[in-house]
């Protein structure tokens, strides 16, 4: 097993793969994981407020004397999950929108959602999550449903791209003349080539949904207090930021943590992409 780890990060990228995906999973387990060694729940009263980091509260107390340590791993569910179904629902509705453009043949409404998506894209998905969040509400089920209804242009559009150029490969042709259904093209053919584009832009996105989910609650637009999030834990410990500096650094250590992780990942990919 070792021997094949080590083979594995030899290669281009390797190295930044596995150290990506290791940072990544051990956030990711022992945040999920934490109720089981740690004793205290993230909203309970434990201390003294503001109390500083010790060898029972290693990240310290906040303001309301809750151990920081459970409340920074209890966010990984909210932060991490949220993001996870951020990427994940616009991903499959923007691949499988940009695949039935490539099919689609009318001109008119090819221009009229091309215009849709062109506009999505043309403003910045924080702007735009701001905005509709003042309309929606806060919190974070509404975060993830402004990330599905908006996020899913800037999918729509590399799939759109990617099946063009892969319904004009020679195999689709070769499909075609051999009188496969365009069901079957579609899902033989054109999906996987097109899937993999968008998994690899999904992988980068998923680091700016994170700062998106985490801006958005350090403005009070995302999770609800009493909840455990990075960026509302951020924004209430800028109050005491001189005398007490560990309720703003570790969830702002924590939020790095998990976007360096997946940036190793994808520029590990990138490498092995250029490489082959």
């Amino acid at each position: 097993m070792i021997k094949r780890i080590r083979d594995y990060a030899a290669l281009p990228g390797g190295f930044g793969i596995i150290v990506g995906v290791s940072m990544f999973l051990s956030i990711t387990v022992i945040g999920f994981a934490r109720p089981i060694f740690i004793p205290y729940a993230p909203d309970e009263l434990v201390g003294d407020g503001l109390a500083a980091p010790s060898w029972q509260h290693p990240f310290g107390l906040d303001q309301l004397g809750r151990d920081m340590l459970s409340r920074v791993l209890a966010a990984v569910p909210a932060d991490i999950g949220v993001a996870f179904l951020g990427v994940s629902i616009p991903l499959f509705i923007g691949t499988l929108i940009g695949i039935l453009l490539a099919f689609a043949k009318n001109k008119v409404f090819l221009s009229l959602v091309g215009s849709i998506i062109d506009g999505i894209n043309a403003f910045p998905l924080l702007i735009i999550a701001i905005a509709m969040v003042t309309f929606l509400g806060p919190g974070l089920f509404n975060v993830v449903i402004i990330l599905a209804l908006m996020n899913w242009a800037r999918y729509a559009r590399i799939a759109r791209t990617r099946a063009q150029i892969v319904l004009r490969e020679n195999y689709v042709e070769a499909a075609r003349l051999m009188g496969y259904p365009r069901r079957k093209i579609i899902f033989k053919h054109v999906t996987p080539n097109v899937s993999s584009e968008t998994l690899a832009y999904a992988l980068s996105d998923f680091i700016l949904v994170i700062v998106i989910i985490s801006g958005l609650s350090f403005l009070g637009l995302g999770a609800r207090p009493p909840a455990a999030e990075w960026g509302s834990m951020i924004a209430d410990g800028r109050v005491f930021l001189g005398e007490a500096w560990w309720i703003t650094v570790f969830p702002g250590l924590a939020l790095c943590w998990s976007a360096i992780s997946i940036s190793l990942i994808v520029e590990g990919l990138s490498r092995r992409d250029r490489a082959s």
